[in-house]
């Protein structure tokens, strides 16, 4: 077993660190959407045997995030236009819901946490540091989930987000990310005078705008 790993079996064990690493490396595109996930070649880049390589391609199979084939073995998932219809349905019904909720509230708080999350992004993007202002775009949702408080919903934001964030990735670029960042402002500035259905719609405003631009990027692709 590796150093790298077995330093990191407190408290998770092999099989957990295994896959979360092997999910992170799905997510930002160290494997790439299609590539194949040799089980042996995992093995060897992770210093483990081959039971929680296999153990964790099942559970990233459940994810979405791999597919798994008879005879052919695993594979990076590759997201359909339709996949990105769903993903980013999921992702309105939970996020007007969210908005909405934050600006009935209007807790300090949650107000204070989103400004602050516009300003680092907005400083990152200035700087033409694209990871960290991604980072910030994504943080911004994060922010606003919390609100639910809901363990049950947790378990779906975060596995919509590893698909949201995997797709987002792609074609990734600072003309888009600073179209978020508008979007976000206008978010935070509904929340802010309490209109919740303000809120709502630059949500969905904004979510559209993403899946679009995504939807038609697939399309671009050979």
């Amino acid at each position: 077993m590796s150093t790298a790993i077995r330093d990191s079996l407190e408290p998770l064990q092999v099989k957990d660190v295994v896959y979360l690493r092997l999910r992170d490396r799905i997510v930002d595109h160290t494997f790439t959407p299609g590539e194949s996930l040799r089980e042996v070649a995992l093995s060897e880049l992770f210093g483990v045997s081959k039971t929680p390589i296999r153990e964790a391609l099942v559970r990233l199979e459940q994810d979405g995030l791999v597919e798994i084939a008879p005879y052919r073995g695993a594979r990076v998932r590759v997201h359909t236009a339709d996949d990105v219809r769903e993903l980013f349905d999921a992702r309105g019904i939970l996020e007007t819901e969210c908005v909405r909720r934050a600006a009935l509230t209007g807790d300090p708080d949650v107000i204070a946490s989103l400004e602050r999350n516009l300003a680092e992004t907005a400083v990152a993007l200035e700087a033409d540091d694209l990871a960290a202002a991604a980072a910030g775009l994504d943080a911004f949702d994060d922010i606003l989930f919390a609100m639910l408080d809901n363990k049950l919903l947790a378990g779906v934001f975060e596995r919509l987000s590893l698909h949201l964030r995997l797709i987002g990735s792609l074609g990734a670029t600072a003309e888009r990310f600073a179209e978020s960042l508008e979007f976000h402002r206008a978010i935070v500035e509904a929340i802010r005078d309490h209109d919740g259905a303000e809120a709502a719609r630059a949500m969905r405003a904004h979510i559209a705008s993403v899946r679009d631009r995504q939807i038609e990027r697939l399309a671009l692709e050979p």
